[in-house]
C-alpha cells in the first residue's frame, strides 16, 4: 500500500501567491460573509459559509473587515490592515476619516474611499462610506462600536 497522506507534499517554491491572486478577474472575487456586529460567521441552509454573491457585497465584506480590525494587534497582518479605532475617541472627526480612508486605500482592490458621513452616537458611529473598487462601487452604511 502506498503511503497516503491527509496532507500531501506540494512543491510551491515557483509559485509567485502574489501572482495568483492578482490574476483572479476583480469582477469573480469573492470572500466569505461575516456578521461583524454579532462577531459570527454567517451560513447558508446547509450549513456551509456563505459566501459573497456580487463583487459590491466582496467590498462592502472586505470594508468592514478593515474597520473592524484593529492596526498592529495581530502579527499576521502588516501594518496597513486594519484602523486605529481604539484610539478614535480621543480623535477629531477629520482624523478618523483619515485613518478609515487611508485603511480601505491600502487595500489593492480598493481605490478611493471617502467618508461621506460621520455621527458619534454614544458608543457608537454611524458611518456612511463611499467605495470605488477595481471593478465596481458600493456604499457603505454601518453603526460600529468605539
Amino acid at each position: 500500500m502506498a503511503d497516503e497522506s491527509l496532507f500531501p507534499e506540494l512543491d510551491l517554491s515557483e509559485m509567485d501567491v502574489a501572482d495568483l491572486v492578482d490574476s483572479v478577474p476583480s469582477e469573480t472575487k469573492w470572500t466569505y460573509v461575516t456578521d461583524f456586529r454579532n462577531r459570527r460567521a454567517v451560513f447558508d441552509d446547509a450549513g456551509r459559509p456563505e459566501k459573497t454573491k456580487t463583487y459590491a457585497e466582496y467590498l462592502t465584506q472586505t470594508a468592514l473587515k478593515i474597520l473592524n480590525t484593529e492596526r498592529f494587534q495581530y502579527v499576521i497582518y502588516t501594518g496597513n490592515m486594519g484602523v486605529e479605532r481604539s484610539e478614535w475617541p480621543g480623535w477629531e472627526d477629520a482624523e478618523i476619516s483619515r485613518d478609515i480612508e487611508e485603511a480601505l486605500t491600502a487595500h489593492p482592490e480598493i481605490e478611493r474611499a471617502e467618508v461621506v458621513s460621520m455621527e458619534r452616537r454614544g458608543q457608537e458611529m454611524s458611518l456612511t462610506i463611499r467605495i470605488e473598487g477595481t471593478a465596481g462601487s458600493t456604499t457603505l452604511e454601518e453603526v460600529i462600536p468605539l
